[in-house]
């Protein structure tokens, strides 16, 4: 598999680059918007997915390893393949993507083209759960896979689900260690 080309960039399309590697060149599907940028002759870098398939095998090209691990998620979701998740990356900031996502809103991903009503709900269900967010994270999603691990330590202690997911909600963005948060909680919800 091919994860990172750097070289010249000597020829491009509306939707692919070719970069010239150690004398080979590499055809990268990239986001129109980087393309733009892109002038021919200049040194170029991206990240890469290899996709294969029974006729074809496809490189797609990406800024960082954070648009590279987005792209991959989105392709597991089945009815989003590369093109389409190619043109997801490109819609909006990833952070823009994922805030949406972690809100449960699918709105910013079926206004893409190629991507229906359905196919974006069922993105943001899928999704939702491998960025780590869970319905009790609240609108930022910060705690992630955590949140089950503290409602299960605190209820050991004996306090209720309910409140203690009501607290997770209040706990400063600064704490980011689970035994931090548990600490915090405990502290803290006796008081309310």
């Amino acid at each position: 598999m091919i994860g990172y080309l750097e070289g010249r960039i000597v020829n491009k399309t509306g939707h692919t680059v070719t970069i010239v590697v150690g004398g080979v060149g590499y055809e990268v599907f990239l986001t129109e918007n980087r393309i733009v940028k892109i002038n021919l002759g200049e040194k170029g870098s991206f990240y890469t997915h290899t996709h294969v398939r029974e006729d074809t095998l496809s490189l797609f090209g990406f800024d960082s390893p954070g648009e590279l691990d987005f792209f991959r998620m989105l392709l597991s979701v089945s009815g989003i393949g590369p093109k389409v998740a190619l043109s997801i990356v490109a819609s909006a900031p990833i952070e823009n993507l994922k805030s949406s996502i972690s809100a449960g809103d699918s709105s910013l991903l079926s206004s893409v083209s190629g991507v229906g009503k359905r196919t974006a709900e069922k993105a943001v269900i899928e999704l939702k759960n491998k960025l780590g967010f869970s319905e009790y994270a609240g609108s930022s999603g910060r705690l992630g896979s955590q949140t089950e691990e503290i409602i299960q330590a605190l209820s050991g202690l004996g306090f209720q689900r309910s409140e203690t997911i009501e607290g997770i909600k209040n706990i400063p963005t600064e704490i980011e260690l689970v035994d931090e948060k548990i600490k915090y909680l405990v502290k803290n919800l006796g008081k309310n």
